[in-house]
């Protein structure tokens, strides 16, 4: 780190986001500063592919350098997905954390949790998940939404999107660590 104490910024406003960002980074410095911003991915609404989101997640980073003009030490973009298989269709999230005194990336994926049937068919690319969960499941306030995501809502608070992104940067953050111990970042 190029600071004793790194400034860090989340490529995001979104709570869920944030939740786990301050979780895991509390976990790795016993001080940080975050700052957290509005930064467009330029990909669908609900990605459907892991390369979808990736690039989403490189174009946050890239937009965050581009428009804000902060110096920071890390920057952390997180990006939400479905992916359809012959086994069903999941949610997960990935994590890109670029340390920018070295330009490397560090990645991280979450666990995933299958989309019933109802859920998964009706998945549009220019749909936030979030609305087709609140159109299917009438009995969801958009406040339990927000607080639980749809993982949330569909493991019965079990595994939160706080908890999806928890998992992805924890994994990201990690191997920075791992490489830093190793290589002196």
């Amino acid at each position: 780190m190029q600071n004793k104490y790194p400034v860090i910024a989340l490529c995001s406003e979104n709570s869920a986001k944030i939740k786990a960002t301050k979780e895991i980074c509390s976990l790795a410095f016993s001080n940080f500063s975050l700052g957290c911003y509005t930064v467009s991915s330029d990909v669908s609404e609900t990605p459907d592919s892991d390369e979808e989101a990736l690039v989403g997640c490189h174009r946050r980073i890239e937009n965050f350098q581009a428009g804000f003009g902060r110096e920071v030490d890390l920057i952390i973009a997180l990006e939400g997905l479905t992916e359809t298989t012959p086994f069903g269709t999941f949610l997960y999230g990935w994590a890109v954390l670029k340390h920018v005194a070295s330009g490397k990336m560090f990645y991280g994926c979450s666990g995933k949790i299958m989309l019933p049937d109802d859920v998964a068919n009706g998945l549009s690319r220019n749909m936030k998940l979030s609305d087709l969960v609140l159109e299917k499941f009438v009995s969801v306030s958009r406040e339990d939404l927000e607080r639980l995501g749809t993982n949330g809502v569909l493991s019965d608070g079990m595994y939160t999107r706080s908890d999806e992104f928890n998992t992805a940067l924890r994994c990201a953050l990690g191997s920075m660590i791992a490489k830093q111990n190793s290589m002196n970042l």
